[in-house]
């Protein structure tokens, strides 16, 4: 509001005096504003203001130098004209009505109208000065108290204050950096490209900050973070820098450590043979949180850069979609993990695992800690028990098979030889010597069929243990079956079939063992006979190919089922019911023992075959 003036006593003014005073007494007085009063040089008040004229009852006219004060207005008016001093501060002492002293802090500024000393007369109470004081000293004990020194300089970023934290970390003197460049104080610490920095932030009003290096009073090595920050006064604008320095050294080593233990962490992660992932959800998408080695070499096939937002969806769509299957169905039961399996199209391994879960109560986040175990071996192992198995039973099946055969194989050529035996004896003592011959043929007969079957189980045995050393040498192949070419001729026209050959002109010369070879053929032209249809045929071909030899044998015979291939060269194998039916005779050694030989001699044995309409076999060598 206004300040009310008391009426003006003192008449004798000049135009200069009550210019100065009608200016003042346009200014609006605020509330708090400290005692003010203007006098000329015999101490007479020009001007007072509110605070002084309800506090001090001074009003305008009045004499300073009545006032009982110490030091004097008189005096501090004459020392102030006298010299070439402008100002002057000191404590004064006011005598109250009580005859008590009440103390202030006194400002004097001198100040030329013209030409006449005029004097501005501040008063200001001890109470807000020490309220000032303990406001100061409270800062300072505040940044005293706090691990953290602080600079601060002024708009020319010289010196005005330091703490002592900051004397302590940096190790620096007020008394050495006190009006100086902030600069100054970092000269031991900064690099010269580092203070270039420092000088830069500093004109271009720009934060800065700075990590440093030292040794404590231990001789260990500490870390001190250098901060600068640029401040602006709210009253006249002017910048500030404030440069804080905080002993970084525990939150270093903790960092450290942290990272130590993240990397011993991971290398125990990585020294896992299965591969890990953990995976942590974010809405309605897995995102990568960390994987082992095993996982990027075994799952994905390759070391993959992964940023921290990497979704698995984009990495491995497939896995993605069973992990994120195995999830729902995890977290929608009472369980404490999750199965599933896993093909790697890499590497064609198979994969069984197993997910579990675990909750950062901190942040609100779920992990999901997929382990997976390769277990394409426990499959094959399992495979080859289930296949052994499935052996063993075929075994029992044809252990069977072959008691059954062999008690009809032996037992219907014994008692053919007891039966013609029997008869033989007969005509002997008889004397009716005219079937005897007869009689002589069928015996034969029945050894020979014994024996052979008693030569190709040997055989067989012996290629089965892998003791028979077969020899090979050159055998032109086309003069082989030209020299046995009569006696198929004569099989076959026993049961009215008729053997035809077609060789190819010339030397067809095979690395092979020439007894082994014919025998395997023997048994394959005798099957082609023993099962062709009266007045059929059985034909033998040769031809010669760019790298490789091949004999067929064809004939138009019963045939064999198609499933039944798959076992035909089986050991005591025969197709029941149709096909090679056991109305047959042998024991369903022959085409089996026959493909073991060729198969000795680097060749490979074919057969189509088709119901009723007969069979092909084709047997392929390489050229010599």
């Amino acid at each position: 509001m206004r300040n009310n003036l008391k009426p003006n006593l003192y008449t004798n003014k000049t135009y200069s005096d009550l210019e100065i005073i009608n200016k003042f007494e346009s200014f609006e007085d605020y509330p708090n504003t400290k005692p003010v009063m203007i006098a000329d040089s015999n101490g007479i008040v020009l001007f007072v203001n509110n605070s002084i004229s309800k506090t001090h009852y001074i009003h305008v006219g009045f004499n300073l130098f009545d006032l009982k004060s110490e030091p004097k207005f008189s005096k501090l008016f004459s020392n102030l004209i006298n010299t070439n001093n402008i100002s002057f501060c000191c404590d004064l002492l006011l005598k109250r009505d009580d005859d008590c002293f009440e103390s202030y802090i006194l400002n004097i500024e001198k100040v030329k109208i013209d030409d006449e000393n005029r004097f501005i007369v501040l008063l200001d109470s001890q109470d807000n000065r020490k309220r000032l004081t303990k406001k100061v000293n409270t800062y300072n004990q505040a940044l005293e108290s706090v691990a953290v020194g602080v600079l601060i300089a002024d708009e020319n970023a010289i010196v005005k204050y330091i703490s002592t934290s900051f004397e302590k970390f940096l190790n620096v003197r007020i008394e050495q950096i006190y009006n100086r460049h902030l600069t100054k104080a970092f000269t031991r610490y900064l690099s010269e490209y580092e203070i270039n920095e420092l000088e830069v932030a500093i004109a271009e009003l720009k934060n800065w900050v700075k990590v440093i290096s030292d040794l404590n009073t231990d001789g260990d090595v500490c870390y001190k973070e250098l901060r600068l920050k640029i401040t602006e006064d709210n009253i006249d604008k002017s910048k500030n820098y404030i440069i804080t320095v905080n002993d970084i050294t525990k939150h270093i080593q903790q960092a450290r450590l942290i990272k130590k233990s993240e990397q011993r962490q991971k290398s125990i992660i990585n020294n896992i043979s299965d591969p890990i992932l953990i995976l942590r959800k974010s809405r309605a998408d897995l995102i990568f949180e960390n994987a082992n080695n095993s996982f990027f070499k075994q799952i994905l096939g390759k070391k993959t850069e992964l940023s921290e937002e990497s979704s698995l969806e984009l990495v491995n769509p497939v896995l993605h979609s069973i992990i994120h299957e195995a999830i729902i169905n995890l977290e929608a039961s009472v369980r404490i993990h999750a199965p599933f399996h896993y093909t790697a199209p890499v590497s064609g391994k198979r994969f069984l695992g197993k997910i579990t879960f675990t909750d950062d109560q901190y942040d609100n986040t779920r992990l999901y800690i997929i382990n997976m175990t390769d277990i394409t071996e426990q499959l094959e192992i399992e495979k080859k028990l289930r296949d052994a198995y499935k052996k063993e039973i075929s075994l029992n099946k044809l252990k069977s098979t072959f008691l059954a055969n062999m008690s009809h194989e032996i037992r219907t050529p014994l008692n053919a030889i007891v039966g013609y035996s029997d008869l033989l004896e007969d005509d002997v003592k008889s004397m009716n010597y005219e079937s005897s011959a007869q009689m002589t043929s069928y015996l034969k007969e029945g050894v020979g069929r014994l024996l052979k079957l008693v030569d190709n189980i040997v055989e067989v045995s012996l290629l089965e243990s892998g003791n028979q050393d077969i020899s090979l040498g050159s055998i032109d192949l086309n003069l082989l079956i030209q020299n046995n070419t009569a006696y198929w001729h004569e099989q076959a026209s026993l049961s009215n079939i008729k053997l035809k050959t077609f060789l190819v002109p010339g030397k067809l010369l095979i690395e092979a063992n020439e007894e082994k070879l014919l025998r395997a053929l023997k048994e394959l032209i005798d099957n082609a006979i023993k099962y062709g249809v009266e007045n059929g045929k059985v034909v033998i071909s040769t031809s010669e190919h760019e790298n490789e030899i091949k004999l067929q044998i064809l004939d138009d015979g019963i045939g064999i089922e198609r499933d039944s291939l798959k076992k035909i060269f089986e050991l005591f194998e025969q197709v029941e019911e149709v096909g090679y039916t056991r109305k047959y005779e042998g024991a369903g050694l022959g085409l089996s023992l026959a493909n073991k030989l060729i198969s000795f001699m680097n060749g490979h044995m074919n057969i189509v075959s088709q119901i009723n309409e007969g069979t092909i076999i084709t047997i392929s060598f390489p050229t010599s």
